[in-house]
């Protein structure tokens, strides 16, 4: 039964094979219109010069109405034979895979220049400072008909302050030719800047202000721990690995050791009636402005003393 049943199949894949090749291979003579498998229509109509090229006659007549602009549709190898037995062109297709993908031409006004439109409508209704806006995602392009300019008016805008949202209205390509109009309500985020690393950075590196660029980040997702000014990077090492583009929190860094335990260094003494110096060994490390513990080669006395530069620290004096 079982090899019945694939015989069975074998027959009737013989039997379509020679149909379908009866179907698709004429004479050459006869086989001169070719197909155009990527074809882009410019107008409202699907022509049959848009499907076939050295077609004998009727290459202007309309078959149907052209996919919305943007759009595509597909003919498959079963409707393009029908279209041709109907109007009895000499062309069949070579095989089940044969296809033409018919795209409709069009103008696209992009994300970029939707949001700058919003952006400067909202800034002309007295919102001042920086923000960002999220606008939902079905309206981050606006699709037009070839013909039309890629450009867009704002004849309705209108905010919340205190909800932080918007409202407006979109006319494109312009307020006196409204081929499209859209609705867009959004979300508007406050944004300040802030330092982030142009790179990786290792533990122990210091941090030179050619590392540092500035990045807007939304208010909410800033923290008081965070570093919002560069100059506070600038000479200081990473505590630990910190990842670039990332805002820095006082954690991730530390003042870099300038002075190390056991190190000569040199001891200044300074107040209203004198001042010298002489020779100490440090009893700690440590980073410009902190105090460690010294103690005076020549006497031997331990000190308390401020940091001050690389090998260069100060008596505290009470």
């Amino acid at each position: 039964m079982k090899q019945q049943r694939y015989h069975i199949i074998a027959i009737f894949a013989l039997f379509a094979g020679a149909l379908f090749t009866s179907l698709c291979f004429l004479p050459s003579s006869s086989c001169a219109i070719g197909l155009k498998e990527q074809s882009v229509i410019t107008d409202d109509t699907i022509k049959l010069g848009d499907i076939f090229y050295d077609l004998p006659r009727d290459e202007e007549r309309v078959l149907g109405h052209a996919p919305k602009p943007g759009e595509e549709i597909i003919l498959n190898a079963q409707t393009l034979l029908r279209i041709a037995t109907a109007l009895n062109l000499p062309w069949r297709p070579r095989d089940l895979m044969t296809r033409v993908v018919l795209r409709r031409e069009a103008t696209i006004i992009g994300y970029d220049k939707i949001e700058e439109a919003i952006h400067s409508a909202l800034n002309s209704s007295a919102l001042y400072g920086d923000y960002e806006l999220s606008i939902p995602a079905q309206y981050h392009k606006i699709i037009l008909p070839a013909n039309m300019p890629a450009s867009v008016d704002v004849t309705r805008v209108d905010f919340d302050a205190q909800r932080k949202s918007f409202d407006v209205t979109l006319a494109a390509p312009s307020a006196n030719d409204p081929v499209r109009q859209i609705q867009i309500k959004g979300q508007i985020f406050p944004v300040i800047k802030v330092p982030v690393l142009t790179a990786n950075i290792e533990n122990g590196r210091i941090i030179r202000a050619h590392d540092i660029e500035m990045i807007s980040i939304r208010e909410r997702s800033f923290s008081k721990n965070m570093i919002a000014d560069p100059d506070k990077l600038v000479g200081m090492t990473a505590r630990r690995v910190i990842v670039a583009s990332r805002p820095i929190k006082d954690s991730d860094v530390v003042a870099p050791r300038i002075i190390e335990r056991g190190q000569l260094i040199t001891l200044s003494l300074k107040n209203n009636a004198m001042r010298m110096s002489t020779q100490a060994k440090a009893l700690d490390s440590g980073a410009r402005g902190e105090i460690i513990r010294v103690v005076n080669t020549s006497s031997n006395q331990p000190l308390q003393a401020v940091i001050l530069n690389e090998g260069q620290a100060q008596v505290v004096t009470y």
